[in-house]
């Protein structure tokens, strides 16, 4: 969220100047100072390397499970450049890259199962958002590696995407595997090859 938070306040800034308007000084001070918050609170080294927490518990402290949220925040600014790179490079590997996708939650994280709803599941959407968040911050190859995952995923469920499927390694030869009860097809799946086509592009 406060990615989110962070470029809807700088493109609200630009707008409003635009029209003319009073607020845009204020609003990129705000985003300045949530961008500062956000460094020095949610930033977390764990051994999967440094990224931000997924969130800040009723005390303020860090919760440091690896997750897929960390690709939200690509593109929007809230990162400088070598932040996106390290978030990107983590996205694709092995902990959180399926093979069919990006997971929910690292395979490294004690609340880790490739079935649980957002502990380790695959979602399609979430996994485009990341690689829209790619595309934006400039990382192609990675963008583009994770687009192909997708396109298998398509083709494994006979082009009739599911809301989500399991987190299970990818072997060699095999279909993803169905999540149980997932909405199949789902709209915002479906969507996702809209993202996939500017990738490979």
């Amino acid at each position: 969220m406060q990615g989110y938070a962070y470029e809807a306040a700088v493109r609200g800034a630009g707008l409003l100047e635009t029209l003319g308007e009073s607020g845009a000084d204020e609003l990129r001070v705000w985003a300045a100072d949530l961008r500062t918050r956000f460094r020095d609170a949610f930033w977390v080294t764990t051994e999967e390397g440094r990224y931000p927490a997924i969130a800040l518990d009723a005390h303020g402290a860090a919760v440091d499970s690896l997750t897929s949220n960390i690709g939200h925040l690509l593109g929007t600014g809230l990162l400088d450049a070598e932040e996106e790179r390290v978030c990107a490079e983590l996205l694709a590997a092995e902990s959180m890259s399926s093979g069919f996708g990006i997971r929910t939650m690292s395979t490294g994280a004690a609340g880790y199962w490739p079935l649980s709803y957002h502990g380790g599941s695959v979602w399609t959407h979430d996994t485009a958002i990341a690689v829209h968040g790619m595309l934006r911050a400039g990382l192609l190859e990675d963008a583009r590696g994770i687009a192909l995952q997708l396109l298998d995923v398509a083709e494994g469920f006979d082009y009739r995407v599911p809301e989500l499927h399991s987190g299970d390694a990818r072997i060699p030869g095999a279909r993803p595997l169905p999540y149980p009860a997932a909405c199949r097809p789902q709209a915002w799946s479906a969507a996702a090859a809209v993202v996939c086509a500017q990738a490979l592009s």
